[in-house]
């Protein structure tokens, strides 16, 4: 299992945060066990038909829906007789990963889930309508699987915000081969530190793959070049000589080159043009190719 700092990591972590005893959780279960099955499974049924047909049904997909009433037994004995038991947290926080990857939202499965949990209630409650130990254990109990879903509900928005920001760091570093052993990569924006690690890693990554020997760095729409910026600059194209490419930075503007000069910056071993054309062309003549 996967644990994250600063979260819930084990039943007993829970039990212990909301003050649910082994002896409550024993409660549950005894009472439940003095009921007949299938009063929990008209109330889960209920609940189904409430998936299909309630205010929130457009939110629950059909196969989810199957695959819930599938495991209708499961479902009940793991939340009335066997409540809490070895390898709960495991067992349902992948429920709620196969409902929150099916695009279930959390307002529909919080809702879900309040309801499932006070149709259970409601059949313990009317054989047991005095017992207020047990309308504790359950309520606390009932917290204990919300907060379950809520930690899942987070690790799946976490997941989503990394492969967003894994899309966008491709997005920003577009490399492209535009000749034969003759690769492009245009910088748009801010270049900061971290930016410059994934722009490094993308160029030797595709000299690599690409065999290429000519790899054009244009700089035309980075927004402020600054001694950082510059000298991110000089590490990418050492870098590209290391894999035996030679590195042209294009988009040298008369601002830019002033900047360079003002910041007292060497590139005496870089090759650099004012426009990406140019640098085309100063590649495909060094690298013996016609145009």
């Amino acid at each position: 299992m996967h644990y994250i700092q600063g979260e819930f990591n084990s039943l007993d972590e829970y039990k212990k945060a909301y003050f649910l005893s082994e002896e409550e959780i024993q409660l549950i279960r005894k009472r439940s066990q003095a009921i007949p099955f299938e009063d929990f499974q008209q109330t889960f049924d209920a609940t189904m038909v409430w998936m299909r047909e309630g205010e929130l049904s457009d939110r629950f997909p059909e196969p989810i829906i199957q695959a819930t009433i599938q495991a209708r037994d499961f479902i009940i004995t793991d939340s009335s007789l066997e409540v809490l038991g070895e390898g709960y947290l495991e067992r349902h926080a992948g429920i709620r990963r196969q409902y929150l990857e099916a695009g279930v939202t959390l307002k529909a499965f919080t809702t879900l889930l309040v309801r499932f949990h006070e149709s259970v209630y409601a059949v313990l409650q009317k054989h047991y309508p005095d017992d207020v130990q047990l309308a504790i254990a359950c309520k606390k109990y009932n917290l204990i699987d919300l907060d379950i879903l809520a930690k899942e509900y987070r690790k799946k928005t976490l997941q989503d915000l990394e492969e967003q920001n894994t899309a966008l760091r491709e997005l920003s570093t577009p490399v492209a081969q535009i000749w034969e052993n003759i690769l492009l990569l245009p910088l748009v924006g801010f270049i900061d530190s971290k930016r410059s690690k994934d722009i490094m890693e993308a160029m030797l990554d595709n000299i690599a793959d690409k065999q290429a020997k000519f790899f054009i760095l244009d700089i035309s729409g980075v927004a402020i070049v600054d001694t950082a910026v510059a000298n991110h600059l000089i590490k990418m194209t050492k870098a590209a000589r290391l894999m035996g490419a030679k590195c042209i930075i294009s988009g040298i503007s008369g601002n830019i080159a002033q900047t360079i000069v003002e910041l007292g910056i060497a590139i005496d071993e870089i090759e650099t043009t004012g426009s990406m054309k140019d640098a085309l062309k100063w590649a495909i003549k060094e690298s013996g190719n016609q145009l």
